[in-house]
């Protein structure tokens, strides 16, 4: 896998917090309140952790903790802990897991170790399918008195809770791994159909993100920017080689064909969990400032912002580098060209924006 390919499957992992609210919205609705429960779009070590702390103030208890059990290896894992260290975690996980697989059902009892003013605890399974995968416990009210009836619902309610959490966070799992096995096959079969794309895409990016640095968006933005950037003509997947290769122009017929790769990118990629602004800069990177581009016409600034930087830096990679069809132009027609079309074709600040990325460039090649 080459750098780029690697960079950008990075930043689509980065980005994981953003992309998993988006891909548990399809999975199920987010359980927890934010007044009381954790939050369900957290990673899972610390969802475990919320889990645990929620249940402590649920029950107003001084120690808490989450066990797993495996009922096919019989093998029992500490998910998180609050107020317990591991020796004390060890025994309390053998005594709480076995009451609780002993009844079925969650359990109020004095545990054999500790003082006695926080001798009580307090236990309920969590299930899977009808199925116990582990434990919610927690251990001494902070006012030394025994659990009551209405601690035991709360925690009961939680519990159930957080086994929906649990299962969503896991097939989340699943689903993200299937997303970025075939993002990768996605990229490798594109760039092996057209080497070309694959460099063109990566130098248009690079100059993108040397234009946000000028305009100084914030790093969410430069992600978004790189991630969609570096697919945004993933969708020429679809087309002939003989037409992405062809050495004359194209036909009117074989232009109309080209113009569809924009759709067609963003039918392939967003299902599986990018960004809206991404999929904007999938999908409507030729559009024009006059409303004269496609697929969509939109004017002005209907085009989204980082679409407008991005089809600046396209353009300009495109116009300075050789085609099957041309040579290419200097960066001085480039520009030249560019700014011919401000506030025609592009976006005159983002023109102003590149003209600045290469004076910081001729400005190093002096120095350097």
């Amino acid at each position: 896998m080459s750098n780029s390919q690697r960079r950008a499957l990075s930043l689509y992992e980065e980005g994981g917090r953003r992309r998993r609210v988006r891909l548990k919205a399809g999975i199920g609705p987010a359980p927890f309140p934010p007044s009381l429960y954790p939050d369900p779009t957290l990673e899972r070590d610390s969802l475990l952790r919320q889990i645990v702390e929620a249940a402590c103030e649920a029950t107003k208890a001084r120690q808490g903790c989450l066990i797993f059990y495996n009922p096919k290896t019989g093998k029992v894992k500490i998910g998180a802990l609050k107020g317990v260290d591991e020796e004390g975690a060890a025994r309390w996980k053998g005594e709480l897991l076995r009451r609780v697989m002993e009844k079925g059902r969650g359990v109020i009892a004095r545990n054999t170790f500790g003082p006695s003013s926080r001798n009580f605890t307090l236990a309920v399974p969590l299930y899977i399918k009808g199925q116990i995968f582990g434990v919610l416990g927690v251990m001494g009210k902070k006012d030394g008195k025994p659990f009551t009836p209405s601690d035991f619902a709360s925690l009961s309610d939680l519990s159930y809770k957080a086994s929906l959490c649990i299962e969503n966070h896991a097939l989340y799992d699943s689903v993200y791994q299937n997303v970025m096995e075939t993002f990768q096959s996605l990229v490798m079969t594109l760039e092996a159909k057209d080497p070309h794309t694959k460099e063109h895409s990566h130098r248009a990016t690079s100059i993108a993100l040397e234009m946000a640095e000028v305009i100084g968006l914030s790093e969410e933005e430069k992600e978004s920017l790189q991630l969609g950037g570096w697919l945004h003509d993933i969708g020429k997947i679809g087309i002939k080689d003989s037409i992405l290769s062809k050495p004359g122009s194209l036909t009117p017929e074989e232009y109309e064909i080209i113009k569809t790769h924009p759709l067609v990118g963003e039918r392939i990629l967003k299902p599986l969990g990018l960004l809206s602004v991404e999929c904007q800069i999938i999908r409507n990177h030729h559009e024009r400032w006059d409303g004269k581009g496609y697929p969509d016409g939109l004017r002005g600034k209907e085009i989204p912002f980082l679409v407008r930087l991005f089809s600046v830096a396209d353009s300009f990679e495109a116009m300075t580098s050789d085609r099957p069809y041309r040579k290419a132009k200097s960066i001085r027609e480039a520009l030249q060209e560019l700014e011919a079309l401000s506030w025609i074709q592009f976006d005159g600040d983002m023109v102003k924006a590149l003209k600045e990325v290469v004076r910081r460039w001729r400005e190093g090649a002096i120095r350097g």
